[in-house]
């Protein structure tokens, strides 16, 4: 397979800026693109005559060639497209210094950005008659596809409401992406998936007067009266399908945890054959509409002007120099509170609440290849 692009670039460095270019040396007009794959399965017996699967998986990955040459046109004399050793040299070195997987960025002749990661595994002089006018490069990839990159921003400013798109060619996998998050002000903040997310139950609860049988005019006996009344949806909830309730509580070990500036709890739930999962439930101070749900729920304690990222693939936060963040430092008291952001295939909907800044990256996996 022979890959023929506009440009490309790789540990840092783009092959325009070297004059040269891509071409095809050979007859090989097969396209870059290449899927096998094999069912992991269990075995036949006399009263098994049908084998039972249990997922499948990538046998190869992909591999193509890219011939270079130097730039030129039909008035450039032929001795100026010849490289000289000192050029080979330094095109060689280029591509074969890296000693891990790197990504190659490829322009296509679409004019479309793919990404493949690998490493080129050999380059060849192609020659004639004893003059080098070109390079045969391999490259071999750590995976079957190729990625395309998706780049998000926007501003929250009290409660938003977004979509994040999954694109990608895995249409039964999730994409975790990478986060950052610039606040405007110290608070807590979350960001829900409410397309990865279990909605046991929502509505809007009632006004703060009628949630308690005092007449209260602080907003902070308002909020709590609120909670309260979440709390009396939760324990509805769990009464009429039969489960039980178990609060998780702060530090001190005396009072319920409360997060998100006091309006939203987190708890777990217990039914009848001992099975038992965690639940969030939270209101919109705004609109007064709750949610009880199970997943998809991510929060944690920000400060203004301190940008943390959130790496959802390799389950780590960190500062703007890169450095890990303690979990206990951003609020979070227990790793099982921790939902990793991740993206459904199609259009996921987040609901967000908080004041900063928001840039989502990720990469979707594309099974085309290089096509």
């Amino acid at each position: 397979m022979i890959l023929v692009c506009n440009d490309f670039t790789f540990d840092n460095k783009k092959m325009s800026e070297q004059n040269i270019s891509s071409v095809n040396f050979s007859s090989d007009t097969t396209l870059p693109s290449s899927l096998s794959r094999e069912m992991e399965k269990s075995n036949m017996n006399k009263y098994r005559t049908e084998t039972n699967g249990f997922g499948t998986k990538y046998t190869e990955t992909l591999n193509f060639e890219i011939h270079l040459v130097k730039n030129g046109d039909e008035h450039t004399p032929q001795q100026d497209l010849a490289f000289t050793p000192s050029e080979y040299e330094r095109i060689a070195a280029w591509l074969t210094s890296p000693q891990n997987h790197r990504w190659l960025t490829v322009i296509t002749e679409q004019n479309e950005e793919a990404l493949v990661k690998g490493y080129f595994a050999s380059v060849k002089p192609w020659d004639y008659s004893g003059v080098c006018y070109g390079l045969v490069c391999e490259f071999s990839c750590c995976s079957p596809f190729s990625y395309s990159r998706k780049h998000c921003e926007l501003t929250v400013d009290g409660i938003a409401n977004t979509l994040f798109a999954n694109d990608g060619s895995e249409l039964y996998d999730y994409i975790y992406p990478s986060f950052r998050i610039h606040p405007s002000v110290t608070e807590e903040i979350f960001i829900h998936n409410l397309s990865d997310s279990r909605i046991l139950e929502n509505g809007i609860l009632p006004p703060a007067e009628a949630a308690s049988e005092t007449d209260s005019n602080t907003d902070s006996d308002a909020g709590s009266n609120t909670m309260l009344s979440l709390i009396e949806k939760i324990e509805a909830y769990a009464s009429v399908n039969s489960l039980t309730v178990t609060y998780i509580y702060d530090e001190s070990n005396q009072f319920v945890k409360y997060i998100c500036d006091d309006t939203a709890i987190l708890f777990y739930m217990e039914d009848s054959y001992g099975v038992r999962n965690k639940y969030t439930a939270y209101y919109l101070e705004d609109s007064r509409q709750y949610y009880i749900c199970q997943g998809g729920f991510f929060y944690c304690t920000v400060l203004k002007d301190l940008p943390v990222e959130i790496d959802c693939k390799n389950l780590g936060v960190y500062d703007d120099l890169k450095r890990p963040v303690l979990f206990h430092r951003i609020g979070i008291q227990d790793e099982d509170e921790i939902y990793w952001i991740r993206l459904a295939p199609g259009n996921n909907t987040f609901l967000m609440k908080g004041n900063f800044k928001l840039t989502a990256d990720y990469l979707e996996p594309r099974k085309g290849g290089l096509i």
